[in-house]
């Protein structure tokens, strides 16, 4: 949620209202590497945060409310990175697309929020069609993944679906949001 958040509203005043991009792209910084900055910076940013949380998490597994492979924290950062810089990429496709930043409740609301609903993070889901429809959700493996690094459990397929969807998401929207934004912010 982070990364989507940061490469959608953030990037987008950056972009329309602060107009630092404008002030980068005045540079030798070519869009490319604006794009590449926002992905990274988000998928810092949300990796961070998982950082702090894991600091908590790790408090309380020493004060025995919490019972948690610790040692095994640390191995869940390189897979927040590369996940959140997917879900960033996401985040930017809607920057490029959105008229205003009026408009940004609709990614929000119609993906966003669905897709963390329907992920099993915070419930378990059993109908048939949601459980086939996780199966495209990079969210529902990546929840999945850390429960089984931290609780015990399956692990591969879940770690895999996470690495390759958003190896999917970088892939494909990374180069078309350079299409779209160059449209947007250079008129090309």
């Amino acid at each position: 949620m982070t990364a989507i958040f940061q490469s959608l509203f953030a990037a987008f005043i950056r972009m329309r209202y602060q107009r630092t991009w404008e002030g980068q792209l005045t540079t030798q910084v070519a869009l490319p590497h604006v794009v590449w900055g926002e992905v990274l910076w988000a998928g810092l940013l949300s990796t961070m945060y998982v950082v702090i949380v894991s600091a908590v998490l790790t408090g309380l597994h020493a004060a025995g409310f919490l019972h948690i492979k610790v040692v095994l924290l640390p191995v869940l950062l390189p897979v927040v990175f590369v996940a959140a810089c997917g879900f960033a990429a996401l985040g930017l496709c809607f920057t490029a697309i959105v008229p205003t930043i009026d408009h940004m409740n609709l990614p929000v609301f119609l993906l966003v929020l669905p897709m963390g609903l329907l992920s099993s993070t915070y419930f378990p889901l059993e109908h048939p069609v949601l459980v086939a429809l996780n199966v495209v959700n990079p969210l529902h493996h990546l929840a999945q993944a850390f429960r089984g690094i931290l609780l015990g459990g399956p692990i591969a397929g879940h770690l895999t679906g996470v690495l390759i969807l958003s190896a999917l998401l970088l892939g494909i929207l990374v180069p078309l949001d350079l299409r779209l934004l160059r449209r947007r912010v250079l008129g090309d």
